[in-house]
């Protein structure tokens, strides 16, 4: 049985192969889908690479406030947690209508 020393020293040796494995069918893979593109004459929009394609992040508006403090100095949207200014009030007896920004 290998002792630990010997097994890192194959696990190593291991990792190598694989590394230069994965080099050679990646660039394998690469030439043959430049190969199908320019067969083609495709564009990077058609393969889902140009704009709107994943990984490429609209960015998210803001929610409109619905609620308000009595304050006037927190607002929430409705969506998400219930803010602990809202949840004091609403334990002390108020009701969440009473916040309401357009009534």
């Amino acid at each position: 049985m290998p002792n630990y020393q010997e097994l890192i020293a194959q696990r190593d040796e291991l990792n190598q192969r694989i590394d230069e494995a994965r080099r050679t069918e990646v660039a394998e893979a690469i030439r043959r889908v430049k190969g199908i593109i320019q067969e083609y004459d495709l564009t990077a929009a058609q393969c889902g690479f140009g704009a709107g394609a994943a990984g490429t992040q609209k960015t998210r508006t803001p929610v409109k406030a619905k609620y308000i403090t009595p304050d006037k100095t927190v607002t929430w949207s409705g969506r998400g947690k219930l803010p602990n200014v809202f949840k004091a009030l609403v334990e002390a007896g108020h009701r969440m209508e009473h916040f309401l920004l357009n009534k």
